[in-house]
């Protein structure tokens, strides 16, 4: 599942662990409340022995924590970890872009509502740290403290605004 890359990237680097299917089924399946092995399996579809890599590797990246369940010596439990509840950002804009793009209005699997205010709540906007939400094309994208001198020839060289509408 892991793979290489010759230069720093958040997003190759978040794919080698969620960048497939069964992992990010699994991670929703944590937000849903899913804890034990029976349940991702049968929320999801996966196989066995793929259930059990996935869990694996997730507890490794420190996303999934592992419990030893009490009514078993065998059996564990698994939780989000404070890095795997941060992805629900994440959760919540593929679910969101899937309800608008794939299914559309009044046909949306599942949605996710404020339970203080009852709304909907709908497209995850970029925020300034005091809570202002940033309008796409305001955005500026930049080589980071942690780039290198190819991230930096990337970003430079874009001719057009990545988040321009």
């Amino acid at each position: 599942m892991s793979r290489k890359h010759d230069h720093p990237c958040a997003i190759a680097e978040a794919l080698n662990i969620l960048g497939d299917r069964w992992t990010l089924l699994i991670i929703r399946e944590a937000f849903y409340g899913a804890t034990r092995f029976g349940e991702f399996l049968t929320n999801t579809g996966i196989s066995r022995n793929l259930l059990t890599e996935r869990l694996s590797q997730l507890v490794e990246a420190g996303i999934l924590e592992r419990t030893p369940f009490a009514d078993r010596g065998t059996s564990h439990a698994y939780s989000l970890t404070a890095k795997g509840r941060a992805l629900d950002t994440v959760v919540m804009a593929l679910t969101d872009w899937g309800n608008s793009y794939l299914y559309g209005d009044g046909k949306e699997p599942v949605l996710a509502r404020d339970k203080a205010s009852g709304e909907i709540i709908r497209r995850i906007e970029p925020v300034t740290s005091d809570g202002q939400i940033i309008a796409r094309e305001n955005i500026v994208i930049e080589a980071g403290p942690g780039g290198d001198g190819r991230t930096l020839s990337r970003i430079s060289k874009a001719k057009s605004h990545p988040f321009a509408e």
